[in-house]
């Protein structure tokens, strides 16, 4: 054997032995939801790990740790911020190697959601297939009732699906109570109960407190644009479409000074570049100003030790629904959630204001310490920047301004994130 062979041989064998330990750290990071956990797994010593796991925990963990409720959206994209060609092509905008993020992402929810356009012109199947992990329950967001049903995700069996509609389809017919082996039929009361955060509690109340938002372009942007998102992971791809369906779109402040600046972490996936925003300040302020402050209630003593300090839920004095500003009599499951605010955003007992990890001091040592001590967060700003105020609880009905209606498309009309075949 040359040399050379030799030199390729144990190349090889590294290679086979990092893939090996990575694909034990993922199996543990399946099963981790508190730091505790993580300590006990050994996910949090460094320097004994190959690339490929430590690469997964540094990408992974803060999900993980985020609790059971969190709310969190993917995207990829152009460099020119376009999801699909004009014809509505998205296979593939980015590579593989985002592709399997995008699956690692659905491993780590509890529920999948998408808009009935992505569902009639994608369909997709929503499951996890390039890692292990559990399938999400598949939720179809159809106020309309116009996904056909014969679309995968009501026919292949392959993962619980919950189809929320409206009272009436859009073509006059009753919707059917019974779709499938599999499929429940959710109807929800009007078009205020399609609202995003609405969406979560409802969602939230079923057991599904790890919502991952996958599409399509609308939808992830009303989330986004109500604050209903925690963290958001946009992958932009080097490449120019020129034009096309666009990804992130809502109606934006008038002024950069105004512009949301979140914490942002930046890796490579492949040849493209992710970017995983931390939106937790911008929930953070809507929660404590509609849950609190509306109500006159204070920090001290108002059982935010119990509600936001990690687990979601608090007693006592928790919130009912999280964002309704409603106390709730006892203690509520998805207390302070709705999603509320997971993963110890603000340390024990709000003292001082502490900030919790993954949200850097600066985002709100200034301006939520000076709006909670002084204003009650009456409008202010949480962190450098805010998103523009939006009328409260705007429906996912697919009638607000997207882009692609001038030229007859629909809501969310292409680009689940996988492409095909999904």
């Amino acid at each position: 054997m040359t040399g050379a062979s030799r030199a390729s041989g144990a190349a090889e064998a590294a290679d086979a032995a990092d893939a090996a330990e990575a694909a034990e750290v993922w199996e543990r990071l399946l099963g981790i939801r508190s730091e505790a956990e993580a300590v006990a797994a050994g996910l949090l010593r460094t320097g004994e790990s190959s690339s490929g796991a430590r690469l997964l925990v540094d990408r992974y963990l803060p999900l993980c740790l985020a609790g059971p409720y969190v709310t969190f959206a993917q995207l990829g994209q152009s460099l020119d911020g376009f999801i699909a060609t004009r014809t509505g092509d998205a296979d593939y905008v980015t590579g593989e190697e985002d592709r399997d993020h995008l699956h690692r992402l659905r491993a780590l929810a509890d529920a999948v959601v998408v808009g009935a356009g992505t569902a009639v012109s994608d369909d997709p199947q929503l499951t996890v297939r390039t890692c292990p992990g559990t399938n999400p329950v598949r939720v179809v967001i159809d106020p309309r009732g116009r996904v056909p049903l014969d679309c995968r995700v009501f026919t292949d069996g392959s993962a619980p699906t919950l189809w929320v509609v409206g009272p009436g389809r859009e073509d006059g017919q009753a919707v059917p109570g019974r779709v499938g082996d599999g499929v429940e039929v959710l109807t929800l009361p009007d078009r205020e109960a399609f609202a995003p955060r609405a969406l979560v509690r409802t969602l939230a109340r079923r057991g599904l407190g790890r919502v991952l938002v996958e599409g399509g372009g609308v939808t992830v942007s009303r989330f986004l644009h109500e604050r209903a998102l925690h963290r958001l992971y946009v992958t932009v791809a080097p490449v120019l479409l020129g034009d096309g369906v666009p990804g992130i779109r809502f109606d934006g402040p008038e002024v950069m000074r105004e512009a949301l600046r979140p914490p942002v972490r930046r890796s490579a996936v492949g040849e493209d570049t992710l970017f995983e925003l931390d939106l937790r300040a911008s929930v953070l302020e809507v929660d404590l100003a509609g849950a609190v402050f509306e109500r006159g209630g204070g920090l001290a003593g108002s059982g935010f030790e119990p509600g936001l300090a990690g687990s979601g839920s608090g007693s006592g004095s928790a919130f009912e629904e999280g964002v309704t500003g409603s106390v709730a009599e006892g203690s509520v499951p998805e207390a302070v959630v709705g999603p509320g605010v997971t993963g110890s955003v603000v340390g024990p007992g709000v003292a001082g204001f502490a900030v919790g990890p993954g949200v850097t001091g600066s985002v709100v040592e200034e301006s939520l310490t000076r709006s909670v001590a002084e204003e009650g967060i009456t409008g202010s700003a949480v962190g450098p920047g805010r998103l523009t105020p939006s009328a409260p609880g705007r429906p996912l009905d697919g009638e607000d301004h997207d882009p692609r209606q001038a030229r007859g498309e629909g809501e969310d009309s292409v680009h689940d994130r996988d492409g095909q075949p999904q």
